[in-house]
């Protein structure tokens, strides 16, 4: 059964890409779908790279707004204890 489905549909196939006209006009659209994708990922490279070196020191990680104030919060204490000890070791 699906032999003869395969032989059937390969035959019509067949008389029908036989047809000048019709294979032309296959031959034609697939070289307009390739131009178009051509001009596609040409714009794209462009307006992606310029995307890229514009904010490409973005990618750098950086530590957000809590964890800075993490940072500040837990380094502040060991300023205050080196301000002590210059103190007293300046007295």
């Amino acid at each position: 059964m699906i032999d003869k489905l395969n032989q059937i549909i390969t035959e019509k196939s067949e008389k029908i890409m036989a047809n000048q006209k019709v294979e032309g006009m296959v031959n034609n659209l697939g070289g307009v779908l390739c131009f178009a994708g051509a001009v596609v990922f040409g714009i794209m490279f462009i307006v992606c790279g310029a995307s890229l070196m514009k904010t490409g020191k973005n990618y750098v990680v950086k530590p957000s707004a809590e964890e800075k104030k993490e940072a500040e919060a837990s380094s502040e204490p060991a300023h205050e204890e080196e301000a002590a000890a210059t103190e007293q070791s300046a007295e």
